[in-house]
């Protein structure tokens, strides 16, 4: 008897905390105290965002299993300068996809299909009949640097572009890709000040800008928190 009555105690206890943490939060929030965020990220975490592509096409690609493909493309004036810079990021939006759990198709049957064609491609059909996905996602780069312009010892990387994403269907027996998502991408980092090659290397930086965009470029696919770094 004396047992039940300490955990009735103990759970009325419980209730009490709770409310009054709920009844805290909500007086905090309501008057626009940056306090209340803080509880609220203490005891809850970041709040989740869902991904722009989810909010326009109620589809979960982690959450719903589907099978994607990654193609990036580029204009022969910048594989000129950058050869790799395919490659490049298609290796780092599939491995921050992956991360977020999102099936992926494998980068080297990717590259592999494209040096077999040369490289290049010319419509997003063929990938829907040449690879078992559910959804195609094209990056294409329109403009990317990481160099100052008229100035050699300055590093500000800029990249200029459109992502897009696919469903593919089936039409009258063949693989067709429907467009269902499209957004203009555009980047600029640093924003404010450029940064000198004396503190940091162009080779270093060109990597962490890389990696800056790739990341940009998943969080149209994944749900994040707040919290999250680029």
């Amino acid at each position: 008897m004396r047992y039940a009555l300490h955990i009735q105690n103990a759970h009325f206890f419980n209730q009490r905390c709770f409310s009054v943490l709920l009844l805290t939060l909500v007086c905090l929030s309501s008057s626009g105290c940056s306090l209340g965020v803080m509880v609220g990220k203490m005891f809850f975490g970041d709040p989740l965002v869902t991904c722009e592509f989810t909010s326009r096409t109620k589809v979960d690609l982690a959450e719903d299993k589907k099978q994607v493909l990654v193609i990036c493309s580029t204009p022969e004036s910048i594989r000129s300068d950058y050869p790799s810079l395919n490659y490049d990021l298609l290796e780092q939006i599939t491995y921050r996809l992956r991360r977020h759990d999102v099936e992926v198709m494998d980068t080297g049957d990717v590259a592999t299909w494209l040096d077999d064609n040369g490289g290049v491609w010319n419509d997003v059909d063929e990938l829907a009949e040449n690879f078992e996905a559910d959804y195609i996602i094209h990056v294409d780069i329109d403009d990317f640097d990481y160099r100052e312009p008229n100035s050699p010892n300055l590093l500000r990387g800029k990249a200029f572009g459109n992502v897009s994403a696919y469903e593919v269907v089936e039409v009258d027996g063949l693989r067709r890709a429907l467009e269902v998502f499209s957004s203009e991408y555009t980047s600029e980092y640093p924003t404010h000040l450029p940064v000198s090659i004396e503190s940091e290397s162009p080779k270093v930086f060109r990597k962490k800008y890389l990696d800056r965009i790739a990341d940009q470029i998943g969080r149209f696919f994944y749900n994040y928190h707040t919290g999250e770094d680029f």
